[in-house]
């Protein structure tokens, strides 16, 4: 963006050359002989470079030339602050510290379009201390992207399936440990849970963004003074309309950032994919894949071991 100020207008488009030419040489690296931890990394590198090759590819095509431009700001970027001595994190309005949590090489998500939106939409309600909400029908990566999200932050990420059994005191202590450790909660299939419960938790999720828009180091919470990490965000995901699920109270809706998940684009997710393990032909070949998932699934019988979704 300064070269492109400072009069060099091809400089956008040279940058992508440049990525390209990497992702090339990272390709024949993942055919070597590789130990198979380094060809973990060399598979979540393509994976990140292949999304930041598409966007700038984007910004030549919608001649983006200014670092103020939206399509720019949306982006989730990562930057050594010299004043600070520390990584920090930038998304739209937000500025998040990096977590440092050890999560070992267990790779990154494909990321697309969706993934991206989603993002946005859960760091812009981390900046205003709410919390996300994404919703949609099973299979469209919603535990998935605020996993992986967590994981881009280096934070730690505790996904917890919510059913009947769960009451107020057992909320209570999974927020106050979540809280205390600076860690996110990913609530899946929240409204299953009661609705005389989810009262409750709307109070003491309350009490916690309260206490995160305070920029407290201590508050009361249930009757115990705990101390108080700002890193802490508290997400939950839905399927709506499914038989024996509670429409959630406005109270706690309002606590939540919502996003819907719809289908995501599997055949883009299949060729980053078969890219990244170093196939060349990656685009006809994920076609086709997708393609044969498409068919297998409308024709199969329906069998509880048959997963022709993102998941397989």
């Amino acid at each position: 963006f300064q070269s492109i100020k400072s009069g060099d207008k091809l400089a956008m488009r040279d940058h992508g050359a440049r990525l390209s030419a990497k992702l090339e040489d990272l390709t024949k690296m993942v055919r070597g002989d590789l130990s198979s931890c380094d060809r973990k990394k060399v598979n979540t590198l393509i994976v990140i470079e292949v999304h930041a090759r598409d966007i700038i590819e984007s910004f030549v095509k919608d001649s983006v030339l200014d670092e103020t431009d939206f399509a720019w700001e949306s982006q989730l970027k990562f930057k050594w602050d010299r004043d600070a001595g520390d990584i920090v994190i930038n998304q739209c309005k937000g500025e998040f510290r990096y977590g440092y949590e050890y999560m070992g090489l267990n790779g990154r998500l494909v990321i697309t379009g969706l993934t991206d939106r989603c993002y946005v939409t859960l760091t812009t309600a981390l900046t205003y201390k709410l919390g996300g909400a994404p919703s949609g029908p099973a299979g469209t990566g919603k535990t998935e992207t605020t996993k992986d999200l967590a994981k881009s932050m280096g934070l730690l990420c505790v996904v917890f399936n919510c059913g009947e059994v769960l009451d107020y005191k057992a909320m209570g202590a999974i927020f106050s440990g979540l809280v205390q450790c600076g860690a996110w909660g990913c609530f899946d299939e929240f409204n299953r849970i009661e609705a005389e419960v989810l009262s409750v938790v709307s109070s003491q999720i309350k009490q916690i963004q309260e206490a995160l828009k305070a920029n407290v180091s201590r508050f009361q919470f249930e009757g115990k003074e705990i101390k108080c990490d700002p890193r802490t965000g508290v997400f939950i995901t839905m399927n709506p309309g499914y038989a024996g699920r509670t429409e959630l109270p406005d109270n706690l809706k309002a606590l939540f950032r919502p996003v819907t998940m719809i289908v995501p684009d599997l055949e883009q997710i299949c060729e980053i994919m078969l890219f990244s393990e170093g196939f060349n032909a990656a685009k006809t070949l994920a076609r086709k894949m997708t393609m044969l998932y498409r068919l297998a699934r409308e024709q199969l019988s329906k069998q509880s071991h048959y997963d022709f979704g993102l998941r397989a």
